[in-house]
């Protein structure tokens, strides 16, 4: 039987598939059972366009091995898609508007596929703001299918960067300047606040290799000066979550610039927490 208020998170990424029981509220995680599987480059290719489950079989079976070796894997579970797969969009929504429907109305005209392909989703802000995020639907009715194939419930599907800032989103941060960077293994989000408020969202690939620290960080200091109406308000606070973070973390510190990791918490994890982007989908 699994325990009260345990959640169990499955997170398919290029690099592997990863899955976690957390228990705890807010400010009190604890993660029961953790579990990985690695991929072979090529297997799952993040893409907001095509398929991104290449290899079906070898998904499913990291996916299925996983399940095996966490409490209560195989559902019901939130599986969570990578950082890359989705068109992504901070948005104003008017008093009295539905923020899915609004978000649907503005997004979808733009996508580069038919407006009925599109799966929608938002995440609330203060401020009246919301992100809202577009899938496209052939694109999760791949990872639906493989996860089906590999014997999980699935009653929740999310986005790893929103499931971040859903966490993220909660730490006071006052009104001084900040910018959160959610790492995925092909993408990154920069989320920018300023006055407490989110005021800028963007998503890139990412440029691995030993530059990609410096790239990154110019990247920051971009984000948070347009956040910040032309760069007032003084150096960002900078926090980061996902794949590489502490590395990132570590070079950063290397050459003064301040940082932190998103998160912590208890249990057994072979891992830091903050290496785990997908992890704020049970710490919200």
């Amino acid at each position: 039987m699994r325990a009260l208020r345990t959640r169990v998170l499955v997170a398919v990424d290029a690099s592997g598939v990863a899955a976690a029981a957390v228990s705890g509220g807010v400010g009190t995680p604890r993660v029961r059972s953790f579990a990985r599987a690695p991929l072979e480059p090529g297997a799952l290719v993040p893409d907001p366009l095509e398929a991104n489950v290449a290899r079906r079989g070898e998904v499913e079976a990291a996916l299925a091995q996983v399940a095996a070796a966490v409490e209560g894997g195989r559902g019901p579970v939130s599986l969570i898609l990578p950082d890359g797969v989705a068109r992504t969009v901070l948005l104003d929504v008017p008093a009295g508007v539905e923020a899915r429907e609004f978000a649907r109305y503005r997004v979808a005209p733009g996508l580069p596929y038919a407006p009925d392909e599109a799966l929608v989703d938002v995440l609330a802000l203060e401020g009246g703001r919301v992100l809202a995020a577009a899938v496209r639907r052939s694109v999760i009715e791949g990872y639906e299918a493989a996860a089906a194939a590999a014997g999980l419930e699935v009653d929740r599907l999310d986005l790893a960067p929103l499931a971040a800032l859903s966490a993220l989103a909660r730490d006071p941060r006052g009104t001084a300047p900040s910018v959160d960077v959610i790492l995925g293994d092909r993408a990154l989000s920069l989320a920018a606040w300023h006055g407490g408020v989110m005021r800028l969202f963007r998503t890139r690939l990412r440029e691995a290799g030993e530059a990609e620290a410096g790239w990154l960080a110019r990247e920051v200091d971009r984000t948070a000066a347009q956040a910040a109406s032309g760069g007032n308000g003084g150096p960002p606070r900078i926090r980061a979550v996902g794949p590489g973070a502490l590395a990132l973390l570590q070079a950063w510190e290397d050459e003064g610039r301040r940082a932190e990791p998103g998160w912590t918490a208890e249990g057994t994890l072979p891992v830091e927490a903050a290496e785990l982007a997908w992890l704020g989908g049970a710490l919200a």
